[in-house]
């Protein structure tokens, strides 16, 4: 089993980065292009992408973890996965003194073919957390 593991700390407080780990409107100021979502176990989220390397599919799944300002995760994907599935995405939030440590793992089926949906993601997520970590801080304290 396939398995990236990343870490981000950030100076926001967990409710803050829960949000934006989960609220549409948020996703979108960090995440992706379109993101329809229910933030809640079982809901639906579905995330469209465009521009260069996207792909014309939105992902598409289910909150399989939601524990409010702890941790969530999702699976799903779309037709161009192997069995239309991308595996399980993890985050999980750890409070730090001042703010947030934001643990994502992201698990791939055992499953043959594979390879280059591993090699794409172990360089977007960091791109990904790059993003969230600039939505996340607030002007000033990056002046």
């Amino acid at each position: 089993m396939a398995v990236i593991e990343l870490t981000l700390d950030v100076a926001a407080a967990r409710e803050r980065v829960f949000a934006a780990l989960t609220e549409p409107l948020e996703l979108e100021h960090w995440f992706c292009h379109h993101a329809v979502c229910e933030p809640r176990l079982g809901g639906r989220i579905e995330l469209h992408w465009r521009g260069a390397g996207a792909t014309p599919e939105p992902f598409v799944g289910r909150w399989v973890q939601f524990d409010a300002h702890e941790a969530c995760a999702y699976q799903g994907g779309h037709a161009g996965y192997p069995d239309g599935d991308a595996g399980t995405v993890l985050f999980e939030l750890v409070p730090l003194s001042a703010g947030t440590q934001v643990r994502v793992r992201h698990t791939f089926p055992d499953r043959d073919g594979y390879a280059p949906f591993i090699a794409t993601y172990q360089d977007a997520w960091p791109r990904a957390l790059r993003r969230l970590s600039l939505h996340l801080t607030p002007a000033s304290a990056t002046s």
